[in-house]
C-alpha cells in the first residue's frame, strides 16, 4: 500500500494516496492505529463511519483521520435512540462515497465493515459501479441467514464473480459462533476461471 500511495501521488499530486473505509468503530480505533503502524503515519486516509458519538474518542496519533457520524445501510434512514443513547443516522454507501466527493476515486484500498447484520443488506453495493473498486473487503458477517432465505449462498457467489478471493476466515469466539470475519482481495476475473478449471 505505501509504495501505490508514494505512486499515485506522483502521478497525480491531488490524489489521497491510500484511502481506507472503516465502517462500525463503536469508539475502538485499534484496525485503524494498526494499519497506520504498518504503512505509516499520514500514507493513508482514514473514513471511520459510525452513527455513534465517538469521534471525541479519536486518538491524536491516527493522522488524516475523518470521523463522519453516520452508519451504512440500504438506504437514509434515521434510527430512534438506541443502546448508543442518541438518535441514529444511516446512509447508503452510494450516497455516502458522493457526499465524500469520492465518485471519481480509481480506488478504496481496504474496506473494513463490521455493521451489526447491514453486510446482508448491503453487498450488492459494495459490488456497484458507481463507487470506486473495493481492492480488500474486511467483513464480520453475523447470524448469517437461512438457506431457505439464499441471502448468505448469494453473498459468497457475488463475491467470487466479481472476481473477489477469499484470502481469511475467522470465527470472532469472543462474541459467540455467529460471527465470522472474513477478508477478500480483488484478483483478475481470469484468475478466478483458472481456479474453477482445476
Amino acid at each position: 500500500i505505501t509504495k501505490l500511495a508514494k505512486a499515485r501521488k506522483t502521478q497525480d499530486p491531488t490524489h489521497p494516496g491510500c484511502v481506507v473505509y472503516s465502517i462500525g468503530s463503536n469508539g475502538d480505533f485499534s484496525f485503524e492505529l494498526g494499519l497506520q503502524n504498518e504503512v505509516g503515519k499520514g500514507v493513508c486516509e482514514f473514513h471511520i463511519f459510525d452513527p455513534g458519538n465517538f469521534e471525541h474518542e479519536k486518538p491524536k496519533e491516527l493522522k488524516r483521520a475523518f470521523y463522519h457520524r453516520w452508519g451504512i445501510e440500504k438506504e437514509t434512514t434515521t434510527r430512534g435512540a438506541s443502546w448508543l443513547g442518541v438518535d441514529e443516522t444511516y446512509r447508503g454507501l452510494i450516497e455516502s462515497v458522493k457526499l465524500l466527493g469520492h465518485e471519481d476515486l480509481d480506488v478504496i484500498d481496504v474496506f473494513k465493515i463490521d455493521c451489526e447484520k447491514c453486510e446482508w443488506r448491503t453487498y450488492k453495493d459494495w459490488l456497484s459501479d458507481k463507487i470506486p473498486l473495493l481492492h480488500q473487503i474486511q467483513v464480520e458477517v453475523h447470524d448469517a441467514p437461512t438457506a431457505k432465505e439464499a441471502g448468505a449462498i448469494d453473498f459468497f457467489d457475488s463475491f467470487e464473480e466479481a472476481g473477489y478471493l477469499r484470502f481469511h476466515k475467522e470465527p470472532n469466539i469472543q462474541w459467540g459462533s455467529s460471527c465470522i470475519e472474513y477478508a477478500f482481495v480483488k484478483v483478475k476475473k481470469a484468475f478466478m476461471r483458472g481456479k474453477n478449471s482445476a
